[in-house]
């Protein structure tokens, strides 16, 4: 991600206000741009149907049958996401970069028709209950998905960002237009807008690919090879997307906080909406962590990593190291502090913003108590992603699978003990896992120099 740095650091040079301004922005956007674009996007487009239409049913099926495309396609890529990267990131740095291409499209084949034949009984519930289209649009869309995050990881490994969030903008954009033009017809013209935004999303990012990498061959599978597998990345990624996606599921799924919309699918009217919004509240945190990690810790790890290859001296080492670690710390805290700032505002406008979009008040302490589980999953994630830095995949397989099992066990817990204690298991599951990274990374930081030359 070095190019993001360099980015930033040309922007703050200026040192002005408005630079200061212009680089949190541009860190936001980059960090959170495609999912804040589309959960944005989906959200007004709902907005728009419900307000033009006035038809609660249409709204509610959409965006449940979104959010599964979302949810569903995310995890079913997940086995393949970092194991991919790190594939990708190992043919960059040998200099092989005719593999990228064809791999990529590899890569989107084997999850387009892993997606396929996952979502199948899905498209027949709908089918079932509505009509063959709806479940045709439903599985083309969610084939083309799996297709867009494997062809997305590749662009985050190109420095391409202001080409992602671009696509992503327009995409979505093409969508709310036309969901504003054919909603009244119906959930099948409202999947269609979708399909059709999502088309032009996907083949705009692989032409981006296709026009920064030199092509020899179509389509390549070389990264499913044995010796190119990274098998802890394949479980880190199936857990770490599975341990946000899994109190959702289990709220669905339990008689009594679910309701069924179609099929297969079901909702939680009491704990959803309030939990969206408490994702949104994390932007703020997302920028800041991107903004200090690529802007100081990724200088001084790359200078530490560097001394230690080339002829660095003792005192440099050292130097270098203790910058490192203390500029990692220093942006940990620093998203604490602004998820606390953010919080505190947010809670004092907490009743204006539920007026607006016509909320119980009941449901305003589940969105408090969410809005903290939000911000500790987001400081568990930063913490993770400097542990990925320094090559603990060990412990970061550790801690995907105990935050997987400790917010299922604690959300079925929380749902047993009565509506009072929702979203309880959810922000204590990531309070535990982020206290048990911040040992893993203190110990670490403890033994950075020992294990950089008698481990390696």
């Amino acid at each position: 991600m070095a190019g993001i740095g360099f980015e930033i650091k040309k922007i703050l040079k200026e040192k002005t206000i408005l630079s200061l301004i212009k680089s949190y922005s541009y860190a936001g956007m980059i960090s959170s741009g495609p999912w804040l674009i589309s959960m944005i996007s989906i959200f007004i487009a709902g907005f728009i149907t419900y307000n033009l239409f006035n038809d609660t049913k249409l709204v509610i099926e959409f965006t449940i049958l979104i959010t599964y495309l979302i949810a569903l396609s995310l995890i079913i890529t997940s086995f393949l996401q970092l194991s991919f990267t790190r594939y990708l990131a190992d043919k960059i740095f040998e200099k092989e970069i005719q593999k990228v291409f064809p791999n990529t499209i590899g890569a989107v084949f084997v999850s387009i028709v892993a997606g396929a034949v996952f979502i199948i009984p899905w498209s027949i519930s709908i089918y079932h209950e509505k009509n063959l289209l709806c479940a045709f649009l439903f599985f083309i869309n969610f084939i083309i998905y799996c297709g867009i995050w494997i062809v997305n990881i590749v662009l985050s490994g190109l420095k391409n960002y202001k080409a992602i969030i671009f696509s992503f903008f327009v995409s979505y954009t093409v969508i709310v237009v036309l969901i504003l033009l054919f909603a009244k017809h119906g959930l099948n013209y409202i999947l269609l807008s979708f399909l059709i935004g999502e088309v032009i999303l996907f083949l705009s990012l692989l032409y981006i690919i296709k026009k920064n990498y030199h092509i020899n061959k179509f389509i390549e599978f070389d990264f499913l090879k044995k010796n190119k597998m990274y098998k802890s990345l394949i479980f880190i990624g199936f857990f770490l997307t599975a341990s946000v996606w899994v109190d959702k599921f289990i709220f669905w799924y339990m008689p009594q906080t679910s309701s069924s919309v179609l099929g297969m699918f079901r909702y939680s009217p009491i704990y959803d909406f309030p939990i969206f919004l408490a994702y949104l509240a994390i932007a703020p945190g997302m920028a800041m962590f991107l903004l200090r990690i690529e802007t100081d810790f990724v200088e001084y790890y790359h200078k530490y990593f560097d001394a230690v290859r080339t002829t660095g001296t003792l005192n440099e080492l050292y130097f270098y190291g203790n910058e490192m670690i203390k500029q990692a710390r220093f942006a940990l805290i620093e998203i604490l502090r602004i998820q606390i700032l953010t919080t505190l505002v947010i809670v004092l406008f907490s009743e204006q913003i539920f007026n607006f979009f016509h909320m119980p008040k009941i449901y305003l302490h589940l969105f408090y108590v969410d809005m903290i589980g939000t911000s500790l999953q987001l400081f568990f994630m930063s913490v993770v992603t400097v542990l990925f830095y320094l090559d603990k995949r060990k412990e970061i397989l550790f801690l995907a699978i105990s935050v997987f099992i400790l917010n299922a066990a604690l959300t079925l817990l929380s749902i047993k003990f009565g509506v009072f204690y929702y979203g309880y298991g959810f922000g204590l599951a990531f309070f535990i896992s982020s206290l048990m990274a911040i040992v893993f990374l203190n110990k670490t930081f403890k033994r950075l120099h020992y294990e950089t030359f008698m481990l390696n």
